[in-house]
Formats: C-alpha cells, sequence, structure tokens
C-alpha cells in the first residue's frame, strides 16, 4: 500500500486569515509547513514560532524560488490577490487564495489566464460550499425555482482596511462575494441577468457600496434575491441564512449555514446542527486535489463568475439598470468548467 503523498505548504500574509490556515495546517497529518512569509518580517517569525514553520521570511520571492514548496495559502489584502497569484503559477506553484478572487473583473481575468497557462491546481476560499448544511441542501432540492439569502453582518468602522475600496471593497464585494458564491454553486444553470438597489448608507467616508439587494435570473428561468449589508446580524436567522423552494419542496439554511430544516409533504424535518469547522472544510479538499493531481475543488473560473456577478450588480445600483450577463464584458466569466470530483458539494 503506498503512503499517502505529504504537501509542502507554505503562507503568504500572516493577518488573521493566514492564522485561520495555519492553525489547520500545522496540526493536519497530510501537511508539512514549510514556509511562511509576510511584508512585516516580524510577524512572519512569530508565526514561524507559533505554528512550526520551517522558516520565515519577508521576501515572498524565496517562497517561489523554493523546489521544496508544493503549495501556497495567499491570504493577503484583496488588492494583492492578482499579482501574487500571477507569481505563484509563474513558479508553478498551486495554490489556495482566499476569496474574494479579486476586486476588479480585469484582475480575476489575469488570475484565471495565469492558471490556464501555468497549469497548476488553483483554488478560492469559497468554504461555504462545503458546509454540511449546504451540501444535504443542494442535495435535497436540486432545481430551485426562488432563492432568499442574506449576508448580513454588524457594523464594519469605516477605517477597517476591507472598507477601503482600493485595499478591500467594501462589505458588499468583500463578504458579500460568499452568499453570492453559495447561491450561485445551489443553480443548475448560469446567471444571465442581475438588477441590484442599495447604495453607501453607513460609511460616508469611503467610496464603497456598503448596502445591497441583489435580484439574479438563471437560464433556466429561476430567481434569486440576496440582500448584503453590515447594518446588523438578524437574531433569529444569523448573519449566513438562505431559504429555497421548487414549488414541491423547500429548506431553510441558518445559523450561519451550518443548521438545515426541510419541508416536503408538508412534513417539516430538523436536521442536526453541525459545529464550524473553520479552515479545515476549505483545506482539506484542496489538500487532496494538490495530493492526488485532481483538479481544484473550487476552480478559479467559478471564483471569477462570483466576482462578476456582484461587480455586475454593483454597477446596476450605480446606473440603475439592470445588467445582461450574457454580454460582454461578463458573458466570458459566466462559462465555468465542471469539476467531476468525489465529493458531491463541487459543482461549477
Amino acid at each position: 500500500m503506498s503512503t499517502p503523498r505529504i504537501v509542502r505548504a507554505a503562507i503568504v500574509g500572516c493577518g488573521s486569515y493566514g492564522a485561520e490556515h495555519a492553525k489547520f495546517l500545522s496540526a493536519y497529518p497530510g501537511v508539512k509547513l514549510v514556509a511562511v512569509a509576510d511584508i512585516a518580517a516580524a510577524r512572519a517569525e512569530e508565526f514561524k514560532q507559533k505554528y512550526g514553520a520551517g522558516y520565515a521570511t519577508g521576501d515572498v520571492a524565496k517562497i517561489w524560488a523554493d523546489p521544496d514548496i508544493d503549495a501556497v495559502w495567499i491570504c493577503t489584502q484583496h488588492h494583492t490577490h492578482a499579482p501574487l497569484a500571477e507569481a505563484a503559477a509563474a513558479a508553478g506553484k498551486n495554490f489556495f487564495l482566499e476569496k474574494p478572487l479579486a476586486l476588479t473583473l480585469a484582475d480575476c481575468n489575469r488570475i484565471v489566464a495565469a492558471v490556464e497557462k501555468a497549469g497548476v491546481i488553483a483554488s478560492s476560499g469559497f468554504k461555504l460550499r462545503f458546509f454540511p448544511a449546504v451540501v444535504a441542501a443542494k442535495a435535497f432540492l436540486p432545481k430551485p425555482t426562488l432563492t432568499m439569502a442574506q449576508v448580513i453582518d454588524d457594523h464594519w468602522p469605516s477605517d477597517f482596511w476591507a472598507n477601503d475600496p482600493i485595499q478591500g471593497g467594501g462589505n458588499v464585494l468583500s463578504q458579500g462575494c460568499h452568499m453570492v458564491d453559495t447561491v450561485l454553486h445551489l443553480h443548475p444553470t448560469p446567471p444571465v441577468r442581475v438588477y441590484a438597489a442599495g447604495g453607501n448608507r453607513h460609511h460616508p467616508t469611503r467610496d464603497i457600496v456598503d448596502t445591497a439587494s441583489i435580484t439574479l435570473t438563471f437560464a433556466d428561468g429561476a430567481v434569486a434575491t440576496v440582500a448584503v449589508g453590515d447594518c446588523g446580524v438578524p437574531p433569529h436567522s444569523s448573519k449566513f441564512a438562505l431559504q429555497q423552494s421548487d414549488g414541491a419542496k423547500s429548506f431553510s439554511l441558518f445559523n450561519r449555514l451550518n443548521s438545515l430544516m426541510t419541508r416536503e409533504d408538508k412534513k417539516i424535518t430538523e436536521h442536526p446542527a453541525h459545529p464550524e469547522e473553520g479552515a479545515a472544510v476549505i483545506d482539506a479538499p484542496f489538500i487532496t486535489a494538490v495530493a492526488e493531481g485532481r483538479p481544484a475543488p473550487v476552480s478559479v473560473q467559478s471564483a471569477r463568475r462570483t466576482s462578476a456577478v456582484v461587480l455586475a450588480a454593483i454597477e446596476s445600483i450605480k446606473s440603475g439598470q439592470a445588467v445582461d450577463l450574457t454580454a460582454a464584458p461578463w458573458a466570458a466569466a459566466m462559462k465555468c468548467p465542471y469539476s467531476p470530483l468525489p465529493w458531491s458539494v463541487v459543482s461549477e
């Protein structure tokens, strides 16, 4: 019996997102944490000591040049994603890139082009797809007619880096992408039209959209609404919540999508709640893909589609007009290859 391959990993970006991945990677038996990197060398050194990495560096070029590194977790501010992903791909490194893929469609296209040219395994951080309750909901109701979803957080400080229009893009881009991605994942056909209303309600010093009500139409005629904002977590449904119906069956995902209730033939079933697993739920499938040479669990093409839909929604808010997703420049981003992976959660 062959010994499972150990994936030799590095982390670029030693902040809060990097810490979540480091906790998992440092304890996972299928991984050796070779290196950590950060523009603040002292912070990288602190990470090395805390998580047992082989070395720390303030020069990310050392990561790209290291032949002992198989895969890199890029956990940096959003505006750095495209250049770091291009560098990783050019160096032949498989990589995991935190969400959103990028803040502009042009940068998303750069990442996809780099990955397709290099042939590396590259995955994005849309972990909600992998939550057990979401997996069960998708299996229970594969062809929804109507979807209602939300990601509504407590107020983000205006000086928070993710609310910077250049570094983070604001709540709708930075975090709304999570729920938009989940809604796209739960529909079997691509989105063809988006109309949105909203604007800046709570951050007058920032040139961002912080509140949005997004309506999506899909190729099969299904429709979805997604509410996004940092205007206060709803006390019952929680920050992340989603409901779907198909005319015969329905379900409700709540408790941050960790709890599921289904309804069929007027019978309601409350399924056991699942504990939230942090980075494990998304990192483990990516590690398996790298170790076994499989397609990425969340392809950069599907992550680009998610970003494109959010960007189109913001354009709709600003213009007051619906956006045709089958027209340029959006159409190319709506096409995603299907990944025939053994875990049923993955569907592009």
